[in-house]
């Protein structure tokens, strides 16, 4: 008996539409063994690329092989931007080449382009009906041709320099914690960082450990720096969106 094959979705379509859920639909009509669906958030910020490169890099490395990726940030759809199909890291992403892939294109193996066309709703048309060629058993260069262009990457790594560590906000989840882009390879807990305008000096090992309401820089659980606040949100009390800065003044690995 065949496993499932694990299909995941990111995008930033909401959940009051019904988008991801034709996909889906497109996707169990099409596909001629069981499929498992997981969704790992359709509440991303609308048209931030940026974000959805960052939550797909920090995810990804969590699923089986195998898995297929369905990544759709897409202010570009129904130009003609490409949408192509990569396998890396023993998986299979597809998307948009906007960049939503970076984390993954250094380790690519084959990247083929898509065809087929669609006004407003790629991820229905073409994305969802190339997974399900996959989980049929099509290989990459039977649903594609080789992809001849250098795919769009973004930079999601901090900027280093002798004397400072740059990096930028790149989500903001729920609860309203402020996550960066520099991870524990580069910062230890006890320095000043600046958020944007704002210096924070306070550190702690968890929420529980800071004082309530208060800003705090933390270390989180996927090893980013992380602006939080106990029982708060640290995004209404500092006011920073995805994209402001984050700097430190002196690295703390030298």
């Amino acid at each position: 008996m065949m496993a499932n094959r694990i299909v995941a979705l990111l995008s930033d379509f909401g959940y009051c539409s019904g988008y991801a859920a034709q996909m889906k639909a497109v996707i169990l009509k099409d596909a001629e063994r069981d499929v498992q669906f997981v969704d790992i958030s359709h509440s991303l910020k609308s048209f931030q690329i940026d974000q959805a490169a960052f939550i797909l890099k920090l995810n990804y490395g969590w699923f089986p092989k195998n898995t297929i990726f369905i990544a759709i940030v897409d202010p570009g759809v129904g130009t003609e931007r490409a949408i192509i199909a990569v396998e890396s890291c023993d998986m299979i992403f597809i998307a948009p080449d906007n960049g939503i892939l970076s984390a993954i294109l250094k380790d690519a193996k084959r990247i083929v382009l898509l065809k087929g066309e669609s006004a407003t709703f790629a991820g229905r048309d073409i994305c969802a009906r190339a997974a399900s060629q996959i989980i049929n058993g099509k290989r990459l260069e039977e649903i594609g041709q080789k992809y001849k262009q250098m795919p769009k990457i973004i930079e999601l790594e901090p900027t280093l320099t002798d004397s400072s560590i740059s990096g930028k906000i790149f989500h903001i989840d729920d609860f309203g914690n402020i996550i960066s882009n520099i991870n524990s390879d580069y910062v230890k807990p006890g320095c000043m960082v600046k958020w944007g305008d704002i210096d924070v000096s306070r550190w702690a090992k968890n929420y529980s450990q800071a004082e309530i309401g208060k800003l705090v820089n933390i270390i989180n659980s996927s090893g980013y720096l992380e602006l939080a606040a106990f029982k708060n949100s640290a995004e209404a009390l500092a006011g920073l969106k995805i994209g402001d800065a984050v700097k430190i003044a002196k690295p703390n690995n030298k």
